[in-house]
């Protein structure tokens, strides 16, 4: 009889399934950041912090609800696909210019008011007309980018992420 040696858990990479990622308890968090921050304390303080706030949260769980929708979004056309190192930084830095265009560019935040808006109304079956929604556009906003480190770091924690995408 010959004994075996389990595999380490730091050597052997683990794969996740499609929405794993959003089971995280700093995905609640943020959850619950956004959810506080933009229906309680905008309404009672409404300053730069609570703009911040919001930044933070959204910028860290966009890219991991993109992740989720493109495995989602595989595995219902039959795909056996989690993301990979490489998606996972796609994504990311996806989300990071997405942002900084959003802030900095007036076009590129025009547009993105007005798709908001659309999805809302559409999300809400109005049929009335497109209201955008307001986004305070601030070169500032752009120093919660360093978060998106947070996203990956999740990422790899929760899949130990293989070098390579597979």
């Amino acid at each position: 009889m010959t004994a075996t040696t389990p595999v380490p858990a730091a050597t052997h990479p683990r794969r996740g399934g499609p929405g794993d990622l959003l089971l995280r308890p700093w995905v609640a968090l943020s959850v619950l950041v956004l959810l506080l921050n933009d229906h309680v304390l905008k309404w009672i303080f409404g300053n730069t912090v609570t703009g911040k706030l919001s930044d933070v949260a959204g910028v860290f769980l966009l890219p991991l609800l993109m992740l989720t929708v493109a495995e989602l979004a595989a595995r219902v056309c039959g795909v056996r696909w989690i993301a990979g190192r490489r998606a996972v930084i796609t994504t990311i830095a996806v989300v990071g210019v997405g942002f900084a265009a959003v802030k900095t560019v007036p076009p590129v935040g025009d547009a993105y008011e007005y798709m908001v808006g659309l999805l809302r109304a559409v999300a809400t079956f109005s049929g009335g007309p497109v209201t955008p929604i307001i986004v305070y556009r601030d070169a500032t906003d752009l120093l919660v980018l360093p978060v998106l480190i947070g996203t990956y770091l999740v990422v790899t924690r929760c899949r130990r992420v293989v070098p390579h995408d597979s």
